[in-house]
């Protein structure tokens, strides 16, 4: 939990074993490096300095599922493997036919956290959610 406020969690991934419902909003391929300083992830496009690119680690390209955890009502970043990409394209096609939700989670295999992703046919949609995020993404 975060210091700051006891009831949300400072990194919005779910715990091993914990289910989101999502609704996907994006995928792109992203350059993605680690930041030794932030101990986190970065995002690097055209208009990253210079001298921050030259301090990241494991720079890689990666697909990255943008998504809104409807559960915590904020946007989240996922970065897929080549192995956990080909189980989201499945089931994001499962969902692009069908309808239903789609549920994230994680697992840990070895010393490493897999995103696994389920697709709920029967689960409801209700008509009218507001995803304010969406809007401001494509708006």
């Amino acid at each position: 939990m975060n210091k700051h406020s006891p009831t949300k969690k400072k990194y919005s991934k779910p715990s091993e074993g914990e289910l989101l419902a999502i609704t996907v909003l994006d995928i792109e391929k992203r350059t993605i490096g680690w930041s030794p300083g932030l101990k986190r992830s970065v995002y690097i496009n055209e208009f990253t300095q210079l001298e921050v690119v030259e301090e990241l680690k494991r720079i890689r390209e990666a697909e990255v599922v943008t998504a809104y955890d409807q559960m915590n009502d904020k946007t989240v970043f996922i970065e897929l493997d080549e192995l956990e990409q080909e189980q989201f394209n499945e089931v994001y096609d499962q969902y692009l036919e069908a309808g239903g939700q789609i549920f994230y989670t994680r697992n840990k295999e070895g010393r490493k956290m897999r995103s696994i992703f389920m697709f709920d046919k029967s689960a409801e949609i209700k008509e009218g959610v507001d995803v304010p995020e969406k809007k401001l993404l494509f708006g």
